[in-house]
């Protein structure tokens, strides 16, 4: 009797274990930044938090540096399933949530913490309900940062430097148009290869945060740059509505505190790197660096904000210019 009562224990604590280890939620995250940049550390330390907090029952299998695919080959996988989740640039939601253009609208933003202010307040609020209505749960936004330019031609100091000039963007509406307000060729190469066109020469500029230019040595081909903030660009980390329903309430809560904690790392550390990565680039990499003063090139920004407001719709771009208002008083 006590042998059956053994073999039966054994095979209840085997069934549990196998239940523990089946039972697992393993969910793929994709992205696209480039390894050992901050928004790839935090994408393992997201990783790394929530496997911890959870006991192992939430695995992330991080796949960055577009190795599922390019952006908005991702995000289009998120949003059938194929993928759990990403982490995404604004142009690229923006393609399917056409009033996400507006976050993008040249000179919306003062500073970093006015950026931080919106968009984790009064955006988030306006944009969760859309996006949840095609079928992703939005977590947090992490850094991408304030875009710049840099081209191998000339400094940039005003607009008409810009006239003639091959910048390249990606195939992001908003980028596009501050660029031919300035009086630029927008050309729209895909970020995968980015770096070659840089040094194949397909085009003379191109437009990214610092810690982009750096991370891929544009430096390398690229002798000019101005600091322009133009426009705050973040990765919007979205999860697959029917992935984020496999989880448990107990482990949704870790996963968004684990992606919070995560955004507020990337931004940090993207912004302690920044003044870091200048100081390189003018005293030892050789780069002419311009910070020209902005009201011409505000002021240069009718076009492009037509542009915007013709794509998004007026009652958009109102809302948007009205969040805006309010949160930089």
């Amino acid at each position: 009797m006590k042998r059956v009562n053994v073999l039966k224990f054994s095979l209840l604590l085997s069934a549990l274990l196998s239940a523990q280890v089946f039972g697992a939620v393993e969910l793929k995250l994709g992205h696209f930044a480039a390894d050992g940049t901050p928004n790839a550390i935090a994408a393992l330390q997201f990783k790394t938090n929530v496997e911890k907090r959870t006991n192992g029952e939430v695995k992330i299998n991080v796949f960055g540096n577009n190795a599922l695919g390019s952006p908005p080959e991702v995000l289009e996988q998120v949003m059938i399933g194929a993928v759990d989740m990403s982490l995404s640039g604004q142009d690229q939601l923006a393609k399917h949530f056409p009033f996400y253009d507006v976050i993008s609208t040249p000179f919306a933003f003062k500073d970093y913490a006015n950026a931080d202010k919106i968009i984790d307040g009064d955006f988030k609020a306006w944009a969760d309900p859309e996006l949840a209505k095609k079928g992703l749960v939005h977590l947090s936004d992490w850094e991408w940062g304030f875009r710049q330019l840099t081209n191998s031609k000339k400094s940039v100091m005003v607009p008409a430097d810009m006239k003639g000039m091959k910048i390249r963007t990606p195939p992001a509406f908003a980028y596009q148009a501050f660029v031919e307000a300035a009086g630029g060729n927008a050309v729209t190469i895909a970020f995968p290869e980015l770096v070659m066109a840089m040094k194949q020469g397909v085009v003379d500029g191109q437009e990214n945060p610092v810690g982009t230019i750096y991370a891929l040595k544009l430096y390398e081909t690229q002798k000019y740059m101005t600091i322009l903030n133009y426009t705050y660009s973040s990765m919007v980390h979205v999860v697959n509505k029917n992935s984020w329903a496999k989880l448990t309430p107990a482990q949704q809560k870790i996963v968004a505190e684990e992606s919070a904690a995560s955004a507020k790392f990337a931004r940090k550390t993207v912004r302690d790197e920044e003044s870091t990565q200048l100081k390189d680039l003018e005293t030892s990499k050789g780069i002419i660096i311009s910070r020209p003063d902005l009201g011409v090139w505000k002021a240069a920004m009718g076009p492009a904000w037509d542009k915007v407001k013709a794509k998004v719709g007026p009652d958009n771009f109102t809302k948007f210019m009205s969040i805006v208002d309010k949160n930089s008083k």
